[in-house]
């Protein structure tokens, strides 16, 4: 079975002493020293369960698969970013309202200052190293749209359809028009969203779903759905990232979605009610961080059990992860949770 852990800046800065400013998302060279840093820490500290490597080279970044960190699609539609050294980058919201989004379109990305950083760093990397790895949080239409609109778009679903809808389409031809240009420098471009797809489905796109947890099935099927068909049908294999505790309560209308093959399931939710609506579809089950900080060795070794039982597929089609892990969680527990992932021969 496969596995994997994802670190909170704040334990990346505790334990290997990188800084999470601007500099690390805007500075190619400052981005891979930290990497190779990032990497010997995992070696050093979990390398016996594959983690890491103990000489590191540079690696032609753009973003990370180290960190799930979402911010550049909301910039590039008008959002400001605030950096810390130990936090992701923090988006500022917008806070429009209904009667203000008709006039926010999609970006020409070749005149965006914004887009204009990355692709200095594009540019940087093909002529250094002749090649780039894309790990930029893909990010999702509705999260997108609440970095814009604040709680605010969830009564426009019900009080300005038209023009939330309008919002929505806007940000989807961002999407794909950004998602387009990844994939024309690497086919492997979803790390930045959760590393496992790297180890399952590297191919795959995968939109970012979390605020989906916020809103009914009948308005995921009436809103949302179709934008993300719209980023099925463009980049072919497609995924569903939903770290929501009830992904159950949504799985009907992503049952729907014609070229579904990755969806990765938050932690608490009915895996085996999703894998019931999924069928055929790779699922990864996210273990909660919060969980393993208190977890003894048994429970973590039976809970973990129980996600790869309830989530297999005739023994396969499953992997497990924890995406999230701050610097309070021991060692001790992160390894307990290694080695339960590590004993089941699925």
């Amino acid at each position: 079975m496969k596995y994997d852990i994802t670190f909170h800046p704040s334990w990346w800065h505790e334990n290997a002493g990188v800084d999470f400013t601007q500099e690390f998302f805007d500075d190619p060279e400052y981005r891979m020293d930290c990497d190779v840093k990032m990497r010997r820490t995992l070696y050093e500290r979990f390398g016996e369960y594959g983690l890491g490597e103990k000489d590191p080279r540079k690696r032609p970044l753009l973003g990370t698969d180290l960190l799930a960190a979402g911010y550049l699609l909301s910039e590039l539609m008008g959002c400001e970013i605030r950096y810390e050294p130990d936090n992701s980058p923090q988006v500022i919201c917008m806070n429009r309202d209904e009667d203000s989004i008709e006039d926010l379109k999609a970006p020409d990305l070749d005149k965006s200052p914004v887009w204009a950083r990355t692709q200095k760093q594009i540019d940087y990397l093909k002529e250094t190293y002749g090649r780039v790895e894309t790990y930029v949080n893909l990010m999702g239409i509705q999260n997108i749209a609440m970095d814009i609109m604040g709680q605010d778009v969830m009564v426009a679903y019900y009080t300005a359809p038209e023009e939330v809808d309008g919002l929505l389409d806007e940000i989807t031809k961002l999407s794909i028009d950004v998602g387009k240009r990844f994939k024309a420098l690497s086919g492997d471009i979803s790390g930045g969203v959760t590393a496992i797809v790297r180890q399952t489905m590297p191919e795959v796109y995968l939109t970012s779903n979390c605020s989906v947890e916020m809103v009914s099935n009948e308005i995921y099927e009436n809103f949302l759905l179709k934008y993300d068909q719209k980023l099925a049908d463009a980049f072919g294999d497609f995924g569903v990232h939903h770290c929501g505790k009830t992904m159950e309560h949504v799985a009907e209308g992503y049952s729907k979605l014609k070229g579904l093959v990755f969806a990765e399931v938050g932690a608490f939710s009915d895996l085996a009610a999703v894998r019931g609506r999924l069928p055929g579809v790779f699922l990864n089950a996210r273990y909660s961080p919060v969980r393993l900080m208190s977890a003894s060795e048994e429970e973590i070794r039976r809970e973990v059990e129980a996600l790869a039982r309830d989530g297999q597929e005739n023994g396969k089609n499953i992997s497990v992860s924890c995406v999230g892990i701050d610097k309070n969680v021991p060692d001790q527990q992160i390894r307990w949770f290694l080695e339960a992932c590590r004993s089941i021969g699925l």
